[in-house]
């Protein structure tokens, strides 16, 4: 294979400029700078960079490389190839021989090594362990990217002492509320970035806009972008999604009608605890071990994201009990609920999205929910209780399981008393700490 195909910076270092992901970025009203960007990658390490298709992990790289060209990194030294079309681990470690069998004829060292959708090739994890091995690129770092969680974190444990030390794993996730607001209002972002819930009371019925346009296109760039110049979303964008996760899930080897099924009964069930033997009965599967699989496969592909029962007596996760399912984005949740006709209320969804947003905060945790006499929605570290009530009338009864934790929130939908704050409000505030 042409290695020079996809990096044609090497003949020409402005070719970057005329990439199709970055002119395609410089189109959109709003231009999405991941935090990613700021990390220093450093040579001699191997970071494992995480996240759903669709989010942008390409246009990333394609930043990174930008900006590493700009800092007067050597273009011989940057190595970019998708593992679309690779075939085999085999053809993986092949093409990076090649790639440095190249900067050395050109006279230049391997500084960069990008993988994109690394996750495509099975045992990909012992072509990378064999070449740091044989100190191939001794000096190089390695940036890995891919869409399946448990593969990358298998392919990272595969790789003890081999990661260098400062080596890690990064995520590249949907925006959380608060980067909404700051991608598309900046102004307003940088007057009230660092206030507080109370600080913020005069500021929510502007928050509350900003976040009624958030359900709609979620912390996804291109839907949010889709959604600015039309506002409304073209068909493609339901099918272009709809089609990653069908198309990831049958990759694993599961069947598209049996998905169909598994999917309906989550939106059907959307925020309620539920048991893997209650969606089977649900479905023509009737079987929980098949339920298990397909919920297994929908986390790892960043669809789902699974909260287990908090036992406050043990203060231990009950991983028998039943399970809250929701959408890793609320944009994700609209596409299956356009495909598959079935609506989930307002007020569920404004709970998945609390969800998605404190999962985002830590990704490699589990959330957590409990019941003691009444449910609480989530559990944080163990001492933060969260109540999601998306209604304007806050009673006492809403806070009934206050006494078991050393703070206890209620999130209204626009009323602000002791204890109560608006969502809107308390998932801008929330990125302060305040």
């Amino acid at each position: 294979m042409n290695i020079k195909t996809l990096n044609p910076w090497w003949d020409h270092e402005n070719a970057i400029e005329r990439d199709k992901h970055l002119m395609e970025l410089e189109r959109s009203k709003y231009v999405h700078i991941p935090s990613l960007l700021d990390v220093d990658f450093l040579g001699g390490n191997t970071y494992i960079i995480r996240g759903p298709r669709q989010i942008g992990k390409t246009t990333f790289l394609k930043m990174l490389i930008r900006k590493l060209l700009k800092n007067g990194i050597p273009k011989e030294g940057i190595f970019y190839w998708t593992c679309d079309n690779l075939t085999n681990r085999e053809d993986l470690q092949r093409l990076i021989e090649d790639y440095v069998e190249f900067s050395k004829v050109m006279g230049s060292e391997p500084k960069f090594i990008i993988l994109d959708e690394i996750t495509g090739i099975g045992d990909w994890q012992r072509s990378i362990k064999f070449l740091i091995d044989i100190d191939l690129a001794p000096d190089a770092c390695f940036i890995l990217t891919g869409s399946n969680s448990m593969d990358l974190k298998k392919g990272s444990e595969r790789l003890p002492g081999r990661r260098g030390k400062h080596g890690k794993d990064l995520f590249l996730l949907p925006l959380t509320f608060r980067e909404y607001v700051r991608l598309t209002d900046p102004k307003f972002y940088a007057r009230n970035e660092k206030k507080g819930p109370a600080e913020l009371r005069y500021q929510s019925s502007e928050l509350k806009v900003l976040f009624e346009r958030y359900l709609n296109t979620g912390g996804i760039p291109l839907a949010i972008n889709e959604y600015s110049d039309n506002g409304e979303f073209p068909p493609f964008i339901y099918d272009l999604y709809y089609s990653w996760i069908v198309g990831d899930v049958i990759k694993e080897g599961k069947n598209e009608q049996t998905l169909k099924e598994v999917m309906k009964g989550i939106l059907q069930t959307y925020s309620t605890p539920i048991s893997w033997d209650s969606l089977a009965k649900r479905s023509s599967v009737r079987s929980h071990v098949t339920i298990a699989s397909y919920i297994e496969v929908l986390t790892h592909i960043f669809v789902i994201i699974d909260c287990y029962f908090f036992d406050i007596g043990s203060k231990k996760t009950d991983h028998v009990k039943n399970k809250k399912l929701y959408f890793y984005d609320p944009f994700i949740l609209r596409v299956l609920s356009e495909k598959l006709n079935i609506q989930v209320d307002k007020e569920k969804v404004i709970e998945g999205i609390v969800a998605s947003n404190i999962k985002s905060a830590d990704p490699m945790k589990t959330i957590h929910y409990t019941k003691i006499k009444k449910e609480t929605d989530f559990v944080i570290e163990e001492d933060l209780g969260i109540e999601v009530k998306y209604q304007t009338r806050i009673t006492s009864k809403d806070q009934y399981n206050r006494a078991h934790f050393k703070r206890f929130v209620v999130l209204s939908k626009d009323t602000f008393q002791e204890n109560v704050v608006p969502v809107h409000v308390f998932l801008f505030a929330k990125g302060s700490e305040a």
